[in-house]
């Protein structure tokens, strides 16, 4: 799929770089030079420009992109600007970054549907991870339900899926076991070289390594792990 990112502070450069490690091919946009150059082995594409400007935003290929991600966060009024204009080009898909109420009403406003909170986002999921014991990965569902990616916790490892019994005794569900190699290395540290089993093998004895990843009320969670 191709995307464009305008604005390429953290949040931008993260997204952007994350989508073109996984195939994607991305145009990254800044208008600071300095930046292209920082990026330029990370994103496919990496273009200084000041998408304020009518002539530079026609310029680019906004109909043959699946998705215009608007990354600007702190420079409100850039923002605006860029988002109220790609809404004339009649984009096939726009998101856009708000960092705090009255940004994204004035989002809604415009008519951008899709709006994203990196910044809030990030401090609820690790509200959720620091009170889950064990939890290295959280996504909030709704105001109950979590997912929670765990550790192994100590009195089940060597036990298997069968005697831990986690939707019978927790309520809680296994989307997947993270299998860890058995080799460690700096990917390892990452959680990059695990072996995912989506199958959930019921008779296979749990790592100290190995990861969870479950789904169900927080405090349920939180049961199994304490």
């Amino acid at each position: 799929m191709r995307y464009i990112v305008i604005g390429l502070g953290f949040f931008g450069s993260s997204l952007a770089a994350k989508l073109t490690s996984l195939g994607h091919e991305v145009i990254g946009i800044d208008r600071r030079s300095e930046r292209a150059e920082e990026l330029k082995d990370k994103i496919t594409n990496v273009m200084i420009m000041d998408c304020t400007k009518p002539a530079a935003l026609s310029a680019l290929p906004l109909s043959d992109v699946d998705a215009v991600i608007v990354a600007v966060g702190e420079d409100i009024g850039s923002s605006v600007l860029i988002l109220s204009m790609l809404k004339k080009q009649k984009v096939k898909r726009i998101i856009g970054r708000a960092i705090n109420p009255m940004h994204q009403n004035i989002l809604g406003e415009l008519g951008i549907e899709e709006i994203i909170h990196p910044e809030e986002d990030t401090a609820t999921e690790l509200t959720a991870m620091l009170m889950v014991q064990n939890a290295v990965n959280t996504m909030i569902v709704n105001d109950k339900i979590i997912i929670a990616e765990l550790k192994v916790p100590d009195a089940y490892v060597g036990h298997t899926l069968e005697a831990a019994n986690l939707e019978n005794r927790f309520g809680i569900r296994l989307v997947a076991v993270k299998i860890a190699p058995a080799q460690k290395s700096l990917s390892t540290l990452l959680g990059k070289e695990y072996e995912v089993d989506l199958s959930g093998d019921p008779h296979r004895p749990l790592g100290a390594k190995d990861r969870l990843i479950v789904i169900g009320r927080l405090n349920d969670i939180r049961r199994f792990v304490d």
